[in-house]
């Protein structure tokens, strides 16, 4: 089996990095669909910054969802604990 993981990062001003390569939206997902091939149950880590909005997310998502590439939301650990 080959498995390797994808970190997709999102930054306020809507930057998009896949494996720390900036791209377009538009340029998401051929990017990610030439990165799956020959992998086994791809993921990708999806490091998203709060002040976006749902629909910036469920863009991304959409995405991954189409390439049935499994997306994990990061978060960061409450300050509050």
């Amino acid at each position: 089996m080959n498995k390797q993981q994808l970190t997709i990062d999102v930054t306020k001003d809507q930057k998009y990095y896949l494996n720390n390569q900036q791209l377009d939206l538009d340029a998401l997902e051929p990017a990610l669909k030439a990165k799956i091939v020959g992998l086994t149950d791809p993921t990708a880590v999806l490091r998203f910054d709060k002040s976006l909005t749902i629909e910036d997310l469920v863009n991304v998502l959409q995405i991954g969802a189409d390439l049935k590439i499994k997306m994990v939301l990061a978060t960061q650990p409450s300050a509050n604990k």
